[in-house]
């Protein structure tokens, strides 16, 4: 079985047409009375591809004959007398000369280049030269629609109402349940053809989504088309019609037309087609034009806008959805007008992590159900404090929550907005513990730590699954923090920077410096409390003299202010952690003493 043969043209390396065709095809330029570039001219034995103008007379009239060979070989034969031909692939044709090359070949004509190739498409098959256009892609305007009106190439008020009514399709909502249908019919009445159907592609099957017939008529076209120029659609990516000479498989024998333009997604992926035909009748055919199969595939055009459209509505729906659960409504709102702000950029945020103590200890008591129950009713009023404090959740992990201020809001207060969403949150314990004290068994406590820092901000999730926050070290830091208060016996700490940054106004005291796991450098840390805290005046005062004492290496005097602090704050876990300290100071007697306290553990 012989090969069939595609030749396409490229003018300036754009694709301005392309065609099958066998046997015997010369290329040259125009003479006088044949049609304008680009046209395929049969007459006889031998077509006639013209690639120039007549006025281009660099380019002979009888340049060079293609005869494609059934190994798939091509012989080029120069039939000019003057003019050399030169290959793409290095070789040159001499005047009056043949030469037998392996296909792909590409013949080089002034500014212009001229493809030929084996596809096994049949050779009543056509193409449009350029690849569909992707929903919303930008395209140039070849040529202006005034100097086609001028030459008489357009019907003028044939065209405005084609167009007219493919607005109507074009401008109808993609989500109706018509839609698909109205394409369909509209590509019957507007195009003039017997029938149109919607394939939706499946992976490797096609599902037909509608179809439309003239004047409801009955049709004989196999309801899925031809899978030869479906399969050229998902390969090409362009839209093809069937010349109406001949049918070529028995799916097309009572085809005699066809025409089908696919219909893209985003990504520029076939998820579809509009796939018309026309059926002859035994009055004659009238043959798919060009200009009729460009039509086609504005519709599918249109049609795949309509849909991308939708996607993109549904996509900002999930988005805005997705969004509300972490942000407050103004902010989602903002994240959907300024998608950029979902990219990695640096910026000084203060992030807070909050982490239910004892939740180990306490779940191994309760069934699995009330586990779930418990951590969401605690999770969900802690995250109320947030975002009272416009702040972001960024994540859950078990019974933890991390918040984030500073971005994308750059709020110029957002370390003190987590001081204040940190006393929020030990705010409601009491409610949490009247609920839940009886069937926990204890009070339901929390250990917060915060910090404030530069970090890379941005989606940190993936395209699976969205999560917009913070990563680098400063919340790993902030991460060490909230876990030093194991150690401490404390319910909040914030870093000597986050103490800076808050402005002052809130109820703190110093508690000295760390050094946490994988971080070198050491943290000043405070504890932050509740307002109006009985005799913290007193406790701060005495605690904090303690410290300088010990700083200065004055163990003994650390120790005697903590022994006169400690009877009448009993329970105060820092000023026992310094009075243990104190006293190992005065034991040991460190020659190299360093006040930074290297955390045992995370």
């Amino acid at each position: 079985m012989n090969l069939s043969w595609e030749i396409q043209v490229f003018e300036n390396r754009k694709p301005v047409f392309m065609t099958g065709f066998a046997g015997l095809i010369e290329v040259g330029r125009q003479d006088r009375g044949e049609p304008a570039p680009y046209q395929l001219k049969v007459d006889g034995p031998v077509a006639r591809l013209i690639v120039a103008r007549l006025e281009e007379d660099r380019v002979p009239r009888r340049y060079v004959r293609v005869e494609p060979l059934a190994d798939g070989e091509v012989t080029l034969t120069n039939i000019s007398n003057r003019v050399p031909l030169h290959l793409e692939q290095g070789a040159v044709v001499n005047p009056e000369s043949s030469i037998t090359v392996p296909q792909p070949v590409t013949l080089l004509i002034e500014n212009r280049a001229v493809k030929i190739r084996s596809t096994g498409m049949p050779t009543e098959v056509q193409s449009l030269p350029q690849a569909t256009m992707v929903p919303f892609q930008r395209v140039e305007l070849m040529e202006p629609i005034a100097a086609l009106l001028s030459e008489g190439q357009v019907d003028v008020d044939g065209m405005v109402k084609w167009l007219r009514s493919a607005m109507g399709v074009l401008q109808s909502a993609a989500g109706s349940s018509d839609f698909f249908q109205r394409a369909a019919q509209a590509v019957v009445d507007l195009v003039g053809l017997d029938s149109c159907r919607v394939l939706l592609r499946d992976g490797a099957t096609w599902r037909l989504q509608a179809l439309a017939t003239k004047r409801g008529e009955a049709t004989s076209a196999d309801a899925q088309g031809s899978r030869r120029i479906l399969d050229l659609i998902v390969r090409e990516k362009r839209t093809f019609w069937e010349l109406p000479q001949a049918a070529a498989t028995a799916s097309l024998l009572h085809v005699k037309a066809l025409v089908a333009a696919p219909i893209l997604d985003a990504r520029g992926e076939v998820i579809g087609v509009l796939y018309g035909d026309r059926v002859s009748k035994g009055t004659g055919l009238k043959p798919i034009t060009q200009l009729e199969a460009n039509l086609v595939e504005l519709l599918a055009s249109g049609v795949a806008a309509g849909l991308a459209r939708v996607e993109q509505e549904q996509a900002a729906l999930r988005t805005r959805v997705q969004f509300e659960q972490y942000f407050t409504p103004s902010l989602s709102r903002r994240l959907l007008a300024e998608p950029e702000l979902l990219t990695g950029r640096e910026a000084v945020v203060t992030v807070l992590f909050c982490d239910i103590r004892g939740f180990s200890r306490i779940s191994e008591r309760l069934p699995a159900t009330r586990i779930v129950a418990w951590t969401n009713d605690v999770l969900g009023a802690m995250s109320e404090c947030v975002l009272k404090q416009e702040g972001v959740l960024v994540d859950y992990v078990g019974d933890e929550l991390m918040a984030m201020w500073g971005a994308p809001d750059e709020h110029p207060d957002h370390a003190a907005r987590a001081c204040r969403a940190a006393i929020d949150m030990l705010g409601r314990l009491p409610a949490l513990n009247d609920r839940w004290r009886r069937e926990l068994g204890e009070e339901i406590r929390l250990t917060i730590g915060i910090n404030t820092g530069p970090a890379v901000v941005g989606n940190i999730g993936s395209a699976v699954k969205f999560k917009y926050g913070p990563r680098g070290n400063h919340v790993n830091l902030a991460s060490r923090v909230q876990g030093a208060n194991k150690f401490w016996k404390t319910s909040v700490l914030i870093t000597g920077q986050t103490h800076v940054q808050s402005g002052g106004g809130f109820t703190t005291r110093r508690l000295g410096q760390i050094r946490v796991v994988n971080i070198v450098e050491p943290v000043a840390v405070y504890e932050l409390v509740p307002p109006e805290q009985p005799r913290w005046s007193e406790l701060r005062r005495q605690y904090e003299a303690a410290l300088a004492e010990f700083e200065r290496k004055d163990f003994r005097q650390a120790v005697r202010i903590l022994g006169n602090l400690l009877p009448e704050f009993p329970d105060d876990g820092p000023a026992y952690v310094l009075m243990a300290r104190a006293v190992q100071g005065l034991v040991e007697e460190p020659e190299r003493f360093d006040p930074v306290w290297t955390l045992p553990g995370k």
